[in-house]
């Protein structure tokens, strides 16, 4: 089972720190769900962006946590790439998004043989840094095969708390023979842009998300170093990676393609890339892409 590194220390230090700017009186959003036939809520829920490890591969995910008065906690884990509108299923061991619920007794996940999770994203407001969303699931206990089920799921508000993940530029590119079109930070066209910023790894992930069921759906994905020099750098799947993402049953690898940084002045990054992303015998061409932001 892949481990996320829990948000309960965020939870400690915003009940017990008045003082800190994100206190809890600001933590409206709320989880309730139906777990194993008995209603369950949240007294306190937040999102932030977690890190995963599992067989030394690294990744991050957007983790919604909730705990209730009696301590147990219920998280969702979303993949990154997942982080627009739209409804989404992870099955089973290993799946990249997952559900687990926790009690003092044990610990159940749908990231076990057998486990289901289903989440649907209702909305995703960059602007006020809230999401919301259903979601049901079949849960495997860890310490004994017991089988929970999970159903009418809500997460309602959910307050994303991490600097990590943030919207500040703009991407635009062309998928195959299509048109050009533009992501930036307004989502009311169904396209945007949002920034993830881990200085620790020198890493920068640039989501570029096309939410209008078309030709041109889709996940587009670049990653630089935070320290990007200027010059051309032909895409390795180490310090310069990009990526596409369709939600269908075909999973892309990016077969090759360069991103050249034509300028790094401060924080503010421009550049140029393409690449090109294959797939059960289909091939994605993403060219004349163009990127300007700005990190923290």
């Amino acid at each position: 089972m892949k481990k996320i590194i829990s948000l309960i220390a965020c939870f400690v230090i915003l009940t017990s720190c008045s003082s800190d700017s994100s206190d809890e009186s600001s933590l409206t959003g709320s989880i309730t769900a139906t777990i194993d036939g008995q209603n369950w809520s949240s007294n306190i829920a937040v999102a932030a962006v977690q890190s995963v490890n599992f067989d030394e591969i690294n990744g991050s995910v957007l983790q919604i946590l909730g705990t209730a008065s009696n301590s147990s906690s219920l998280a969702i884990n979303i993949p990154l790439q997942n982080l627009s509108t739209g409804t989404y299923t992870f099955n089973g061991f290993d799946a990249d998004g997952n559900l687990s619920y926790n009690t003092m007794d044990d610990s159940y996940s749908s990231d076990e043989t057998d486990g289901t999770f289903t989440l649907t994203i209702s909305s995703y407001n960059i602007a006020n840094g809230t999401i919301s969303g259903t979601f049901s699931g079949t849960l495997i206990g860890f310490d004994t095969p017991t089988e929970i089920s999970v159903t009418n799921g809500t997460f309602n508000n959910i307050t994303v708390i991490s600097q990590q993940l943030y919207s500040n530029g703009n991407m635009s590119l062309k998928l195959n023979s299509g048109n050009v079109f533009n992501m930036n930070t307004d989502n009311s066209d169904g396209k945007y842009l949002m920034i993830q910023q881990v200085s620790e790894a020198n890493k920068i992930v640039v989501y570029g998300y096309n939410t209008n069921l078309g030709a041109d759906y889709g996940i587009y994905s670049i990653m630089i170093p935070e320290n990007a020099t200027v010059g051309s750098h032909t895409i390795d799947g180490n310090n310069y990676d990009a990526g596409f993402n369709n939600n269908s049953n075909i999973d892309y690898t990016t077969t090759g393609g360069t991103i050249n940084i034509t300028s790094h002045s401060g924080n503010t990054i421009v550049g140029t890339f393409n690449f090109t992303a294959t797939g059960n015998s289909q091939t994605m061409t993403i060219s004349q892409g163009n990127f300007s932001i700005t990190y923290n």
